[in-house]
């Protein structure tokens, strides 16, 4: 998700701000949902584009395409 405010961004261990992953997902430290797949997060993200007035085609599409290039889910599809 874009994060162009800091109150967005999730936090390190020690409370610091990383720009790397958002705060729904990263907090201290940690993934907020460890075993969560990459589809388990186009299927969870695509519900709140929908509420939000997304078509949920475009929403998954939108998901399909940019979730694969976060860090997060280069990492899943490396291993």
């Amino acid at each position: 998700m874009p994060m162009e405010e800091e109150n967005l961004l999730g936090t390190e261990r020690n409370g610091a701000k990383t720009e790397e992953y958002c705060l729904y997902c990263y907090e201290g430290g940690e993934f907020k949902q460890p075993d969560i797949t990459l589809q388990g997060m186009v299927d969870l993200c695509a519900g709140y584009l929908v509420q939000n007035g997304m078509d949920e085609a475009d929403a998954r599409g939108l998901l399909a395409e940019t979730l694969p290039l976060l860090k997060r889910w280069r990492q899943e599809s490396a291993s």
